[in-house]
């Protein structure tokens, strides 16, 4: 995020950006480079590469913005030498980003002057394109089942006005606003009338089909302010969704490895949205950031409260998470938002040392090499009952050699019908108080997802 508002303030100004940038980095005998495509060629200057570098540490530039620091792609020589030339500007600039964020403005005159100021930027052929997202948004797109649950946690639930992925959804309101809006289009198409833009009406919830391939013709009539979505669902672009003009925020929470720095991106979504209900007289009053800010306050305390108390007992249990697919058994990386659970749980993990912080793509054999005396198994599964014994040998019948398995220390969790997913993506509190039960007994309390 700070990358992205550094590139703004500096794009939207001059061209610092350089496509040899590490031209101001390193000594003319280091560096290959010529001349950087938008900067001046400094690397045969290195007294005042180390003068520039210095400049910009001090922050004596700032004047008052201290939302972000110069990425690494910035010739900071040349930024140094661009600012000695015409301070009055670059101080404007930087106190005028100091109370405007570029990336959520806020509708109104002031906003309005600033998406005016964006547009002549992009027709001058400045290098200035970032979407604009008015704020508050009122009406979007929410393509994540977790922020749709988290935006009815803030109070800006009514924003909802179209989901991908339904099925998938535990939220009985978000089913019963989408049951709303399907009935809406099939009396307006029995009447043979157009359907598609009056069945959001309301507080409806227009269904978009599926996140990996949307209804484009429903979004379009459904005219979101923003589009929330996964970045993980883009492969080289997001098709038609780009050229539909509306900003695309993409959700790079789930990329956290830290369980309560995921937590926290609750913040930035609780400046994009309002409250549900009549407007408060002032513009935070009316957002749902001072929610969101008590929210996530409240779910730091009772976390950091579980790890310490889990730190008091002895080692736990050693758990083991997932089944195998396929012919692949993906556990999570030591490093892992699980990885870090467990941890915190005070439970053994047999991947406890290993620094992936995403899945480990493991061979049954691996697993059971490393895990045979596991205490407990616990793992997610969709739909139906909960697998016996017997079922779960019939789909590998090498489950047999788990310690876990043979004494019955199972524990499952139906993502079906068990909010799992919407709840534990940003309240890890849930998560780790679930593991601190498996791994040191019910002292804790009672499970809430998983069932043995």
């Amino acid at each position: 995020m700070k990358k992205i508002i550094w590139g703004i303030a500096l794009l939207c100004c001059t061209s610092l950006v350089a496509g040899a940038h590490t031209c101001c980095h390193h000594s003319a005998q280091k560096c290959n480079c010529k001349r950087g495509y938008y900067t001046q060629y400094y690397g045969d200057k290195p007294e005042l590469i180390k003068e520039a570098i210095a400049w910009a540490e001090s922050g004596v530039w700032r004047n008052g913005f201290d939302k972000a620091k110069p990425h690494s792609s910035v010739n900071l020589a040349d930024f140094y030498l661009q600012y000695q030339k015409n301070p009055q500007q670059w101080q404007a600039l930087f106190a005028y980003l100091a109370k405007t964020d570029l990336l959520s403005i806020p509708k109104g005159k002031e906003g309005d002057k600033t998406v005016a100021m964006l547009a002549r930027r992009r027709s001058t052929g400045a290098r200035c394109t970032t979407d604009t997202v008015r704020t508050p948004v009122e009406k979007s797109a929410v393509f994540i089942a977790p922020h749709c649950q988290l935006m009815y946690e803030m109070g800006c639930q009514q924003a909802i006005r179209g989901v991908c992925d339904l099925d998938y959804i535990n939220i009985p309101d978000v089913k019963k606003r989408a049951a709303a809006a399907g009935n809406a289009a099939a009396r307006k198409a029995s009447a043979g009338k157009t359907s598609a833009e009056n069945a959001s009406a309301g507080n409806s919830i227009v269904d978009c089909g599926s996140s990996m391939a949307p209804d484009i013709e429903r979004i379009i009539a459904l005219k979101p302010e923003a589009i929330l979505l996964s970045p993980f669902e883009n492969s080289g672009g997001y098709g038609k969704l780009d050229k539909l003009h509306v900003p695309i925020i993409e959700a790079a929470d789930y990329m956290e490895s830290s369980p309560l720095g995921r937590a926290e991106w609750m913040k930035f979504y609780g400046m994009l949205f309002k409250k549900d209900g009549n407007a408060p007289k002032t513009a935070l009053a009316a957002s749902c950031e001072p929610k969101a800010d008590s929210l996530f306050a409240k779910i730091e305390m009772e976390y950091l409260k579980l790890k310490a108390e889990a730190a008091g007992y002895p080692k736990g249990l050693s758990i083991l998470t997932e089944r195998k697919t396929g012919n692949v058994w993906y556990v999570p990386g030591g490093q892992s938002t699980i990885g870090i659970l467990l941890k915190d749980a005070n439970a053994r993990y047999i991947f406890e040392d290993d620094q992936h912080s995403g899945s480990l793509a493991m061979s049954p054999e691996q697993i059971l090499a490393k895990g045979k005396q596991v205490d407990v198994w616990a793992f997610k599964y969709f739909g139906g009952a909960p697998l016996s014994q017997a079922q779960l040998l019939q789909e590998y019948d090498g489950y047999k050699a788990l310690a876990a398995f043979n004494r019955g220390n199972i524990y499952q969790v139906d993502t079906s019908t068990v909010p799992y997913f919407e709840l534990t993506s940003f309240h890890p509190e849930l998560l780790l108080r679930e593991f601190i039960i498996l791994a040191h007994g019910e002292r804790f309390g009672k499970l809430r997802f998983y069932k043995k």
